[in-house]
């Protein structure tokens, strides 16, 4: 089970990296930001961090605004 936007999930299978993730999700990866168990990660890192049971992912999306 992960934990996304503290919301328990088992239906997604771990270990999976995010692109992966955000794919599953069907979320459009512009101006979102992701955290691991707290943790900002790099979009460049996206592909090659892997996810895994029992973590924590916050997905938070830019706002712009004036």
């Amino acid at each position: 089970m992960i934990t996304i936007n503290n919301e328990h999930n088992t239906k997604i299978a771990t270990p999976l990296s995010i692109n992966e993730l955000i794919k599953t999700l069907h979320i459009k990866s512009g101006n979102i930001a992701v955290a691991v168990n707290e943790k900002v990660i790099r979009k460049s890192d996206w592909g090659q961090f892997e996810i895994h049971k029992n973590d924590r992912i916050d997905i938070v999306r830019a706002v712009g605004g004036g």
